[in-house]
């Protein structure tokens, strides 16, 4: 079997950056049920940096369950 090929962006990457263009605010709701609600900072492959109220967090993105724009 031959991997399959990544393109140079996913669609996690491009919400991602579509949502950090646009200042959206989003919910990011966790594996265990809690809910964040923040606007994206930056992202890399395995984390995503909201600002929740003035203040930085780092998610781990295997913690995440969805994430919907608004709040």
């Amino acid at each position: 079997m031959f991997p399959m090929e990544e393109r140079e962006t996913n669609i996690q990457d491009e919400m991602l950056n579509r949502f950090k263009e646009k200042g959206s605010t989003i919910t990011v709701f966790l594996t265990r049920g809690n809910r964040i609600v923040g606007k994206v900072l930056n992202h890399d492959r395995y984390t995503i940096l909201l600002e929740v109220e003035g203040h930085p967090y780092l998610i781990y993105k295997h913690a995440i369950s969805t994430i919907v724009e608004g709040s």
